[in-house]
């Protein structure tokens, strides 16, 4: 799952045992806002989306 919600889009993906890519948006709802499970092995995040090809190559 790639997304800019923490809460909605990526921490959800990590529970259901998916990958969680974060790309932080400026603009996202207070109610959004969740901390990084910076140590969870299957969470990235990224800038924007020029870094997901990258990425995608460097988890295989």
């Amino acid at each position: 799952m790639v997304g800019n919600s923490l809460k909605s889009d990526v921490l959800p993906a990590l529970e259901a045992g998916s990958w969680g890519v974060y790309v932080p948006h400026a603009l996202t709802w207070s109610f959004e806002h969740a901390d990084r499970p910076e140590n969870h092995p299957r969470f990235h995040e990224i800038a924007d989306l020029g870094g997901l090809p990258p990425l995608l190559e460097a988890i295989g």
